[in-house]
């Protein structure tokens, strides 16, 4: 295992995307008002976040292995620092779209360099370890990120969830300074075309059908981040209220990694890849049945999350290790396309859902259980009698 300062550096990068994404989740209700949009366009701007985010995952995969994971990683940082500044010095929704962009193009650096550090100085089996550590730490983001934003929004106004982002830009760039060493030596650096690399990534079966296994799971999650405040507003509840109510899904989260960390040393890889689908699915299920039965409470969307949020705690970090470090040799050019089809397809997927069908309950609980179905059928494998990736 790794140093425990390398680790939380690794952590901090991999909660890059999902900090900038969900700090502002509870006051998009209040923000549509401020800059005279509809509600639906505001879940736009998490859309466009992702989009971007996936295409520049693209670019830094090939730029680090070819020039080093540092130099790659400090340019990022500071992009993602200066377009959060520009979220909060902006007064209309045009230029707040154009600065989420910026501040997308400079996340993905985080997302790709801190995957492929760790592919770098661990083998698939140490990596799913080290997985298992850093995603309960990455998995307070999806908590914590709109229950501070949450109360800073209604403290201080919205402005303040994104100056929180860039202090947060700063905090990690001096850790990388400082306690992140250069992981792919000048001797190891690929100097082969950015075509060759995805070609070679893209022929290996095991990153295919992972990655699938990791579309599916964080399509459901970023749907649910961005109907959710709908949802709850619908309920009567408040921006620094709603907020709290992520708390129950990192707890999950964290509960599901604790558990894989313990049993990769017992159970197949691939197995525990399959018991967290099951949970997938019926959460699936269980969103079905009270949509179909008409129940409308807190309880009634954040108890079958609970259960999908155990398949993002356990298959979706598994699934990543497994894409990223597999036998194609290409670690940074594969984190950056499991992170490109992971964060474009659930973009767009939440864009396209909300579009057509609007928000709500109904809405919300019949992709949850589309996307766990998707999950399971890449999961089954017809020679191995249920048993995940071949």
């Amino acid at each position: 295992m790794p140093r425990l300062s390398f680790i939380l550096t690794v952590a901090i990068l991999n909660a890059f995307g999902l900090i900038a994404s969900d700090v502002y989740l509870p006051a998009m209700p209040h923000m549509a008002a401020v800059f005279g949009v509809a509600n639906w366009r505001m879940p736009q701007t998490v859309s466009v976040y992702l989009l971007v985010l996936a295409v520049a995952q693209l670019v830094y995969g090939p730029l680090s292995d070819r020039h080093g994971r540092k130099p790659v990683l400090f340019a990022g940082i500071s992009l993602y620092f200066v377009g959060s500044l520009g979220c909060a010095a902006a007064t209309h929704f045009g230029a707040f779209l154009a600065w989420r962009m910026v501040e997308a193009a400079g996340a993905a650096a985080g997302l790709v360099i801190g995957r492929a550090c760790i592919a770098d100085t661990c083998s698939k089996q140490a990596s799913a370890k080290v997985y298992a550590v850093v995603y309960p730490l990455v998995s307070l983001s999806p908590a914590l990120a709109p229950a501070i934003g949450g109360y800073l929004a209604s403290a201080f106004g919205w402005h303040a969830d994104f100056l929180f982002v860039a202090g947060f830009a700063l905090a990690a760039l001096l850790m990388a300074m400082t306690l992140l060493p250069e992981t792919l030596p000048v001797p190891d650096r690929k100097r082969h075309t950015p075509l060759a690399g995805f070609a070679d990534v893209l022929r290996d079966n095991a990153f295919r059908r992972y990655t699938i296994v990791v579309c599916a799971i964080y399509c459901a999650w970023f749907v649910y981040l961005t109907q959710s405040p709908f949802v709850f507003a619908s309920l009567g509840l408040r921006e620094a209220q709603s907020g709290w109510l992520y708390l129950p899904l990192t707890a999950s989260i964290i509960a599901a990694n604790l558990l894989v960390r313990r049993w990769l040393d017992r159970w197949a890889y691939d197995r525990i890849v399959t018991v967290g689908i099951a949970c997938f699915v019926l959460g699936g299920l269980a969103f079905g049945f009270v949509a179909t039965r008409g129940v409308t409470s807190v309880a009634a969307v954040i108890l079958p999350m609970c259960l999908v949020s155990l398949a993002n705690g356990s298959s979706l970090s598994l699934a990543v290790s497994g894409a990223v470090t597999g036998a194609h040799g290409h670690a940074a050019t594969a984190s950056g396309l499991v992170g490109f089809f992971q964060i474009s397809s659930s973009a767009l997927m939440a864009s396209l859902i909300s579009a057509a069908w609007g928000t709500g309950s109904v809405v919300l609980a019949s992709a949850i259980l589309l996307f766990a179905l998707l999950a399971m059928a890449a999961c089954i494998s017809p020679r191995r009698g249920g048993e995940c990736i071949e």
